[in-house]
Formats: structure tokens, C-alpha cells, sequence
């Protein structure tokens, strides 16, 4: 008897650790309705140890069973999503694209082209679905997703050129009886690693002059804009985060090279790149309350390691890290929309970016959420919905309505 009670409070004591794991989400001062995020985190907490023991006993690797959780948001879609709009799964230069598209009005509509984050090496039309389907339904307009090549099997350029050739396939021939558009109202917009492929095409487009139509406006949804800086405040501060995901295993995966942890100690930097790149990544453009503790870079007199220099010299190409360009050429820009949220190692890039492009006056909008993470903006139906996604993705669909 003595013995059963024992294995059983044992038992007890470890469903009760487990269960605290689970739904213990540290850093998370002031996100609302903690319940649900609770949930969220609990439930891509056993996602994230899956795919380690996963990879621990060499049945998979955590990619895979990532990219496999996602694609169950498919089956699980809420009825919501595509209400008032046709969808349809198409082709666009041999490249996978959905189309959402409103009923009530089917000529001439402005374009947005959806380009879904996820690190590089995750994410999906059906991830962003609720988002795309959303902005299509409330902004009346065409939304084209990108279902681009991911890495690590196609690494940089491939996804970034699958969007491209997207965008400027839609600008040259929206006038197609497949589209249908109005060339002249076409939108980029992306959040995340998405956000960093609007930002690289946006661009692009903007140096080049040889094309009849170009994107009116991008779009950027806590965009991932360089990979010079790793130790801003945003980086430094602990944040929440819904799902674990590290610099140095998104950085090996897109430009495939071994990058190690020792990338958040710019250890990828030479003293004579940080000289150079330093004007890019403007400290002073942070807002004066996230640089409590460090005000200034701290690591720029330090010379990094010589062989992860060499690994990690893609990075700080400007189609990687899109904020590393002179203001001659960010002057060229295309009116921007900037959302960021606070609990996010991305926030300070943001202010960066929106400081740079006010400087070169582009006409530019920021908005900014305190009090939620980086991600939270698709969680807007199921067990997991949020009010404040629908309160991010209406000030979206207003800057939309406004300037497209």
C-alpha cells in the first residue's frame, strides 16, 4: 500500500512538472489573454521537443517535423477564413500561388502580393491563410501568396526569387483575364522572413528603372531586415516567444553554411566590417526607452572569429539584410507600413528602418504594439484567437485602404 502511494505521488509529481513546462510562458508581462497564449505555448512546446528528440535519435530533423505540424493548420482552417472570397490554388510562372478573391466585385481590383514568414525555412499558404484571406475579404482586393521554395533545400536566393518573379509577373500581366487587376494599385507586403523578402523586392524594383509598374506600397509585418546586429536591445532583452527558434539555425538553414550560437555575440564581424556597416544600424533610432542598460553598441571593438567571418559574409549582403544599403538608394522607396510588437528580438530594426526612411523623407507609417509577440498577428480564429491580431490586421487593412 505504502509502496502504490509512493509510484503514485511520483507519478503525481512528474505530470504536475510537466504540465508546468507546458504551460509555463515566461517574459510575458502585459500580453493579454494569457490563457489562450498559454495554450499556444503549450502546444509548440511539444512541437519543439518532438523534433528535438527527433533529431536526437536520427528519425528526422526539427524542420520536418515543423513543416509537418504546419501543414495540419490545413485541415484545421476555420470556416471564417474565406468567407465572401473565391479561392483558388494556381500557377504563376510555375510557381505555387493562392489567390483570394472578393465576390462581390471581380475587375479591376488593386493586388496584393502575399509573401508568409516562417524563418526562411517554415511556413506556408495555409499558415497565412487567415491573414491573406482577411486582407483580401476587409481591404477589397486580390491577394496573391507566394508558396515559394524554402530552405534548407533551396537556400537563398530561391525563395526570394520565386517572390520576385511573382510580383513582377502580377505587375506586367494583371491586366490578364487571369488576374484581373489594376497594375497600377499592386501592394508587396510580407511579415517576418516575409517582411524581409517585401523589404529586399521592394528594392529592387525601386533601383531599377527599365519596369512600366512597379509596387504603389509595401507592407512590412515585424520584418526581419538584418542579420549585422545581433546584439541590439531587442536581442539582449528576454522576450516572450510562442515558438523557439534561433539565429544561428535560421542563418545555417538560408544561407547554408554552419553558423554557430556565437553569431549573437557578432562574432560574424570583423572590427573593420562593423566600421563600415555601423551607419546602416543606427543606434540613436531606437526609441530612448529600450536602451536602458546598453546605449551604445558594445561589441564594435571586438574582432570576430576569422572562420565564421568567411561562413557568415552572405548575411550581410543587402537581399539578405535588406537595411544594410545607403540612404541614396532607401530614398528611392516606395511609400512603407511598418508593424512591430514589443515582445520580438526584431522591434528595434523596425525603429531603425522607419528612422532611415523618414530621414530620406519616404512617406512611411509605424505602427506599434507593446503588449504582444512576434507571430500574433494570424491568430485570428480558433481556440488560439486573439483580439489584438484583429486589432493589427484592422490598422493594416486601414493603411491599405488609404494609400492603395
Amino acid at each position: 500500500m505504502a509502496r502504490t502511494a509512493q509510484r503514485l505521488a511520483i507519478i503525481g509529481a512528474i505530470t504536475a512538472s510537466i504540465i508546468g513546462y507546458l504551460y509555463h510562458a515566461p517574459n510575458s508581462d502585459g500580453i493579454a489573454q494569457m490563457s489562450r497564449v498559454r495554450g499556444l505555448t503549450a502546444t509548440m512546446k511539444i512541437v519543439h521537443v518532438i523534433g528535438t528528440v527527433a533529431e536526437l535519435f536520427g528519425i528526422s530533423d526539427r524542420v520536418a517535423v515543423v513543416r509537418k505540424f504546419s501543414s495540419l493548420s490545413r485541415h484545421a482552417k476555420d470556416k471564417k477564413d474565406d468567407a465572401g472570397l473565391a479561392i483558388e490554388d494556381t500557377f504563376i510562372e510555375n510557381i505555387p500561388v493562392r489567390i483570394a478573391r472578393p465576390l462581390n466585385n471581380n475587375g479591376n481590383l488593386p493586388a496584393i502580393v502575399f509573401f508568409h514568414g516562417g524563418a526562411f525555412y517554415m511556413g506556408s499558404v495555409d499558415t497565412h491563410n487567415s491573414i491573406t484571406s482577411y486582407l483580401a475579404r476587409e481591404a477589397n482586393a486580390v491577394v496573391i501568396s507566394v508558396d515559394y521554395r524554402l530552405a534548407p533545400e533551396y537556400p537563398f536566393p530561391a525563395g526570394v526569387d520565386d517572390c520576385y518573379t511573382v510580383t513582377k509577373y502580377v505587375l506586367d500581366h494583371g491586366d490578364s483575364q487571369k488576374l484581373r487587376i489594376d497594375q497600377n494599385r499592386v501592394a508587396i507586403a510580407g511579415d517576418s522572413a516575409g517582411g524581409n523578402f517585401a523589404a529586399v523586392i521592394a528594392m529592387r524594383f525601386a533601383s531599377q528603372s527599365h519596369h512600366k509598374h512597379s509596387p504603389r506600397i509595401q507592407i512590412l509585418i515585424y520584418p526581419s531586415l538584418q542579420f549585422f546586429d545581433l546584439m541590439l536591445p531587442s536581442y539582449i532583452q528576454e522576450h516572450y516567444q510562442f515558438f523557439q527558434y534561433t539565429a544561428d539555425h535560421t542563418l545555417s538553414a538560408y544561407v547554408n553554411e554552419k553558423i554557430d550560437p556565437s553569431v549573437y555575440s557578432n562574432n560574424h564581424l570583423s572590427v573593420e566590417q562593423k566600421k563600415h556597416y555601423r551607419k546602416y544600424v543606427d543606434w540613436s533610432l531606437i526609441p530612448s526607452k529600450y536602451r536602458t542598460v546598453y546605449k551604445n553598441p558594445i561589441t564594435d571593438d571586438q574582432e570576430g572569429d576569422p572562420q565564421l567571418i568567411e561562413k557568415a559574409k552572405k548575411v550581410l549582403d543587402p537581399e539578405v539584410s535588406p537595411l544594410l544599403v545607403d540612404d541614396q538608394k532607401l530614398a528611392k522607396l516606395m511609400p512603407t507600413y511598418i508593424l512591430s510588437v514589443g515582445h520580438d528580438r526584431l522591434r528595434d530594426c523596425a525603429f531603425i528602418y522607419e528612422g532611415r526612411l523618414k530621414r530620406v523623407h519616404v512617406p512611411v507609417v509605424h505602427d506599434h504594439y507593446e503588449h504582444t509577440f512576434h507571430g500574433s498577428i494570424g491568430f485570428l480564429h480558433g481556440p488560439f484567437a486573439l483580439d489584438i491580431a484583429h486589432e493589427m490586421i484592422s490598422g493594416v487593412v486601414k493603411y491599405i485602404k488609404e494609400n492603395l
